[in-house]
């Protein structure tokens, strides 16, 4: 009886020490984690918030100047002549291309005409309707257009969750001025059906459409259409 007892207790002293060796690498880990924690300042939030504002209003950058530009009626016969001709509902080409059989080591500019280059400049416009214009001209071939509209998901309530999205989701569609095929057609013919897109942010919602830059007049009245005049149709 005395050996079993002995033997018991020397296979319990065995367990507890077990137990301690396996919850002893557990103690360093927590102590690690402990260490590891961000530490505490004693700066508070407050203080950071006016320190930040302090930083800002130390500022020396300028603030941009919106130059006022006024509203100019233009004849829209005229602003058309100036576009190049172009069909809504033909995929063939209107005129053959002359340079078709043209190679590589040929040169198709009979008389080059003289580069003038010149640094670009920003610029910064204001219409009599509050709209904000930023501008720069890199005199390359095409145009990157991009509406900015000061709305967001930020701005959502309980009511109207996911009307930003469904905002985006409904761009380059039917209008008040052309129809979903008519829209379509027209960034295809334009070769910016690739290239038009629509992003709602959380605090803005960017239209963007790249353009060859003498179609910029066709498609700033398409992308303004979007924006305020949308028809929102059931089908659509």
């Amino acid at each position: 009886l005395a050996q079993a007892i002995a033997a018991q207790t020397t296979s319990a002293s065995a367990c507890w020490a077990g137990a301690a060796s396996i919850s002893h690498p557990i103690r360093q880990v927590n102590r690690l984690r402990r260490m590891m924690r961000a530490p505490r300042y004693a700066v508070s939030v407050p203080a950071l918030l006016r320190s930040s504002a302090s930083v800002r209003a130390a500022s020396t950058l300028p603030a941009p100047q919106f130059a006022p530009v006024k509203f100019q009626k233009e004849d829209v016969e005229a602003v058309m002549k100036e576009l190049p001709a172009f069909n809504f509902y033909e995929i063939k080409e209107p005129v053959p291309n002359p340079y078709q059989a043209s190679t590589l080591d040929r040169s198709i500019l009979l008389d080059p005409p003289s580069p003038a280059l010149a640094a670009p400049k920003t610029e910064f416009s204001k219409l009599e309707n509050g709209l904000k214009i930023v501008s720069v001209d890199k005199q390359g071939l095409t145009a990157r257009l991009g509406l900015y509209v000061n709305a967001g998901s930020r701005f959502e309530t309980s009511a109207n969750f996911g009307v930003s999205h469904m905002v985006s989701m409904m761009s380059y569609a039917s209008t008040a001025h052309l129809s979903h095929l008519r829209t379509v057609k027209t960034l295809e013919q334009l070769g910016a059906h690739g290239t038009a897109t629509c992003k709602a942010g959380r605090e803005e919602i960017v239209y963007k459409v790249d353009v060859m830059r003498e179609f910029v007049p066709l498609v700033v009245p398409l992308m303004v259409g979007n924006v305020l005049f949308p028809r929102l149709l059931p089908w659509e």
